[in-house]
């Protein structure tokens, strides 16, 4: 009977100091450094879209990112619009190496490249980045102010995302951005701010801004979008 009691009591010792190791892991973690390895499950809506979001975290910094988003409205050809995404990321000491392939219904972006984790002090990081990549399309794509049009191009991605981590896990970020498209011979300036605030810690709730600048194949636009998500 006694052996019994302690081999109980040893057990739920152990399930105690593991549920706690798992709740300090947790806390260490903040959700909004795109260097943070995790897996989530959550939900992004704007005015007129709803995304679904997840993430796949294991081993050593292996991130999978899947989004997975549609309109409230079919598209002009009476089609569902949909974008999707598709990400794998790897993270050594600080340094992320990433393949992404972007697209909707007419268009596949494919990007490769990489971030830099820099600490300037325990709250705020900074990470540059740099992309590669290729652009198809099904249909043309005008150039603003010519009677050119594409289809196909190569681009290159520089960028910055900056972030705060709040001692409780909160997190805002800005992230500019500018896209050389060399068959347009133009860049796309866009930037995307945002945050999250945890409820707790397995469940936050977010918000971020999208914005694009006017360009020879842009059009200015800003969307608003609200975000809610689940970790494990």
């Amino acid at each position: 009977m006694k052996k019994t009691i302690l081999a109980v009591s040893l057990v739920a010792i152990s399930s105690g100091v593991m549920a706690e190791q798992t709740a300090e892991a947790k806390a260490e973690v903040n959700y909004g450094d795109p260097t943070a390895t995790f897996s989530s499950l959550g939900v992004s809506r704007s005015s007129e879209r709803t995304q679904l979001n997840g993430t796949y975290g294991w081993g050593e910094g292996n991130m999978i990112f899947a989004d997975l988003g549609a309109a409230d409205k079919k598209d002009e050809q009476g089609k569902v619009d949909f974008d999707y995404r598709v990400r794998y990321f790897k993270v050594n000491d600080g340094l992320g190496y990433s393949v992404d392939v972007v697209g909707d219904r007419n268009t596949t972006t494919a990007l490769v490249g990489g971030m830099y984790k820099f600490d300037i002090t325990k709250n705020i990081s900074l990470f540059p980045m740099l992309y590669g990549g290729y652009m198809k399309s099904k249909l043309d794509m005008p150039i603003k102010d010519s009677s050119e049009t594409f289809k196909d191009s190569s681009l290159v991605q520089g960028g910055l995302y900056a972030m705060y981590a709040f001692d409780d896990g909160h997190w805002l970020y800005a992230n500019p951005k500018a896209t050389y498209v060399s068959r347009a011979k133009d860049f796309v300036p866009q930037i995307e701010v945002g945050g999250g605030y945890m409820i707790n810690s397995s469940f936050s709730v977010g918000f971020k801004i999208d914005h694009t600048a006017d360009s020879k194949i842009s059009k200015k636009d800003t969307v608003g979008w609200l975000q809610a998500s689940v970790y494990f």
